[in-house]
């Protein structure tokens, strides 16, 4: 089963700054590449709306392996403490519909999203 996963940081003012437009640009190419390299999952698109921005990630076999992978990507350029990442799984109960839990930063208690 493929998976899915969001990276969130929040930017400056409602769209951001052009600086944040620099970092999704780079995130994009670095977490592409990363996950590329360990065939890991797949950079899809990114979006910055309502002061965050998003890059989604597909085709993530593997949520540890590429979790490891976009944590350090974000160490690197020194934006994980800023950072959400959020896991999309498929719901059991409705396929059509979307269960999200944020795999960091870790919490001790499991926090889902909406």
């Amino acid at each position: 089963m493929a998976y899915g996963m969001v990276v969130q940081l929040p930017v400056t003012g409602a769209v951001g700054t052009d600086e944040d437009f620099d970092l999704r640009t780079l995130l994009e190419r670095e977490l592409g590449t990363a996950l590329a390299r360990e065939r890991a999952g797949e950079c899809d698109r990114s979006e910055t709306d309502s002061g965050r921005m998003s890059v989604y990630l597909t085709e993530v076999a593997d949520p540890p392996l590429a979790l490891r992978l976009v944590t350090g990507v974000l160490a690197r350029l020194n934006v994980l403490h800023r950072a959400t990442v959020v896991l999309e799984t498929r719901c059991e109960t409705d396929p059509d519909d979307t269960d999200r839990t944020i795999l960091w930063p870790v919490h001790t208690a499991p926090a889902r999203v909406a």
